[in-house]
């Protein structure tokens, strides 16, 4: 007999709650409720009890499935108090992207976790709370559908029609650009691409696209391409094409948090 392949998490850990809720559900109504065949449902149960180790058993009289041990838990739901600790500072963290284009996505992506949660686990965060926090970073606005744009251009290779704010001439230009990559640097978003205005690529703040729309060209990504080649030797988003050794010098008061940044302690030198 072949070996039942691994089955999606969500659609096992739905027949988990449903046969733990002690309803009885058999292959017909989980079938039903997960619209997918019987036969899906019947490897999914071969996998939970083979694989998973679950002592889920058939009972012919209530014609359904249910536990002959009621405390199980699958495994990759048993949580440590370290791990529940995690959850609590992550949905901490989502607040600060409160009114932003991620909120709606970080929403649903937590919700799903959650919900695959046992009913037994649990945890008071409101006493969590006195003892962690987190501290909310400033945040620039952004306005929601430009940056949707942006998105789906960079997923769909699809040129763009921009108008673009420069802040230090203090002028707007209207440009088409082949967006290549999307990266956070810090608190803030920039668009890597393609621009035929300057012909050549270059880092645009997505928050100074104050308008975006597809051209309906579609472009093709150099295969040499590499953001770290791009952003990983620059200054935060400062970066050109050559190499400069420069030396920095701090009182002894700032040495020390200096030297508490990630990348400054293995690059500091003695002098």
């Amino acid at each position: 007999m072949r070996a039942a392949s691994r089955p999606p998490l969500a659609r096992i850990a739905a027949i988990d709650r449903a046969i733990r809720e002690g309803t009885w559900p058999n292959a017909g109504t989980l079938a039903r409720q997960l619209e997918v065949s019987a036969r899906t449902v019947q490897r999914d149960i071969v996998f939970l009890r083979d694989r998973l180790l679950a002592p889920v058993e058939f009972d012919a009289r209530r014609n359904g499935y249910g536990y002959t041990a009621p405390g199980f838990q699958l495994p990759f739901f048993r949580l440590t108090e370290g791990e529940l600790v995690a959850l609590f500072l992550a949905e901490r963290l989502l607040r600060q992207y409160r009114g932003t284009y991620f909120e709606v996505e970080l929403q649903r992506a937590f919700q799903k976790i959650v919900e695959l949660l046992p009913a037994g686990v649990s945890i008071d965060l409101s006493a969590v709370a006195e003892t962690l926090s987190v501290t909310p970073t400033v945040l620039t606005v952004q306005d929601i559908e430009t940056f949707r744009t942006l998105a789906r251009a960079v997923l769909k290779r699809r040129r763009l029609k921009i108008e673009y704010w420069t802040a230090w001439r203090n002028e707007l230009t209207e440009r088409e650009i082949d967006p290549y990559h999307l990266t956070l640097i810090e608190a803030d978003w920039y668009l890597i691409g393609h621009c035929h205005l300057r012909g050549c690529v270059r880092l645009f703040a997505a928050v100074r696209v104050r308008h975006a729309e597809e051209t309906g060209e579609v472009f093709l990504r150099p295969d040499d391409f590499r953001v770290d080649d791009y952003v990983g030797s620059g200054f935060r988003v400062v970066s050109g094409p050559a190499e400069h050794r420069i030396a920095l010098r701090f009182t002894p008061a700032a040495a020390g948090r200096a030297a508490e940044k990630s990348g400054t302690r293995a690059r500091r030198q003695k002098n």
